[in-house]
């Protein structure tokens, strides 16, 4: 399963492969790498999901990541683990904040889509 999403020059591309009932995700966008990896699980679909991150030093990806993974872990209730890197150079704050939202309605747009399959 594969998602993009972009608004100016930010570009983000979520890619999803299904581990038995878990999911491995990554995120990336610009000059992709690997910055930050987290991983999540939940229980039950709509219980709390507890998570931890790796982080590469320098990098800023961990708190896309690791809402990403909380966010699809409670929907879905199994574990997910996003890697995640993202670089675009001289990147703005304003562009920044475009990646967040982005990361938002790709992890909706997963979401419909996991439901979707799961329901047929």
């Amino acid at each position: 399963m594969r998602f993009t999403a972009h608004k100016g020059r930010i570009r983000l591309s979520l890619r999803v492969c299904r581990q038995g009932r878990d999911l491995q995700v990554l995120l990336d966008g610009g000059a992709a790498h690997l910055g930050a990896v987290a991983l999540a699980a939940a229980p039950a679909p709509g219980t709390e999901a507890q998570g931890d991150l790796l982080v590469l030093p320098g990098h800023r990806e961990d708190a896309l990541a690791l809402r990403m993974a909380k966010r699809l872990a409670a929907a879905l209730g199994c574990a997910v683990c996003v890697s995640a890197g993202i670089h675009y150079p001289d990147i703005t704050r304003e562009e920044i904040a475009v990646a967040e939202a982005l990361t938002d309605v790709l992890t909706s747009r997963c979401l419909a889509a996991l439901r979707k399959e799961t329901a047929c």
